[in-house]
This record gives structure tokens, sequence and C-alpha cells, in this order.
């Protein structure tokens, strides 16, 4: 019986997820935590499939594994944040993409999720101002990335 590292199970668990072959990347990403429970990056990924598949509970359980293991990145709490939307959980999701803005004022995907949490919540200021705030911040960053690619823009796009 030939035993796969984990590495390339890990590997080929990432490709499925990318295929969208979501049953097989759960299955191998949770052959990979079997063999390391704080296996971030599959915890992750593997919370990103239940959440693709919207299992939001087991992607919870997922991703809350991974803030412990890593308690300092805002994608984490704003991954945790989105399941709890998934649940319809506002009030959890708004704590938990406060501490992804907290974290990462510069991550605008936090933004979006924190004004679908505003908009659900009928609070329409805020969540436009988290709305503007996230486009203003994705412009920004694909701004950048064009200009290391030597494309300039004008300014008032």
């Amino acid at each position: 019986m030939i035993v796969e590292k984990t590495e390339d199970l890990l590997l080929s668990a990432k490709e499925a997820l990318v295929q969208k072959k979501i049953d097989k990347s759960i299955k191998l990403f949770s052959k990979v935590i079997e063999r390391e429970p704080e296996n971030s990056v599959a915890l992750f990924s593997r919370g990103t499939a239940y959440f693709t598949k919207n299992n939001y509970q087991q992607a919870l359980h997922d991703f809350t594994k991974c803030i412990k293991l890593k308690p300092n990145n805002a994608k984490l709490y704003c991954s945790r944040g989105n399941a709890w939307l998934g649940l319809k959980q506002n009030e959890s999701a708004l704590l938990d993409l406060n501490k992804a803005v907290e974290l990462d004022p510069y991550y605008p995907t936090a933004y979006f999720s924190r004004s679908e949490v505003f908009d659900r919540m009928k609070e329409k200021i805020q969540s436009e101002a988290d709305r503007e705030t996230g486009e203003r911040l994705q412009k920004h960053i694909s701004r950048t990335y064009l200009e290391t690619q030597g494309i300039e823009l004008p300014y008032n796009l």
C-alpha cells in the first residue's frame, strides 16, 4: 500500500477545490487534518469548501479552529463572519467583521461583507459607507497592481 505524502494530499485537495470538485476536496482536506490537526491551510480550505456547499455550520467550525491557530488573521475573521451571515446570525457576523477591519483596515472584502450585515440590520448609512470604502480600497489595490505591471491609469477613474 502506497501512503501519499501529506503535502501531496494537500495539493490534490487544493486542485479539487479549484476544479469545483467540492466533495472530493473535503475528503482530501479531512485526510490532511487527520494527520495534522493544526494544519491551518487545510482547515481554512476545508471551511471554504463547506461554505461553497452552503454548509455554514461546518465552515464556521473550521474557521473557528483556524482562528485559534492564527488569531491575528483578518481573512479568517472575515470568512467566519460570512459563515455567520450564511446562518443569518447578524450580530455574530458583525463582531467578526469588525475584528477583520480592526486587524486589516485595508481589506476590502471585510468592508463589503460588513456592508451586507448593516444592510440586513437596516443600517443603510453604515451599509453604504462600508460599500464605498470597499470600492475605494478595491480600486486602489487594482490601480497599484496595474502600476506594478507598467500600466498607468488616469486618476479620475
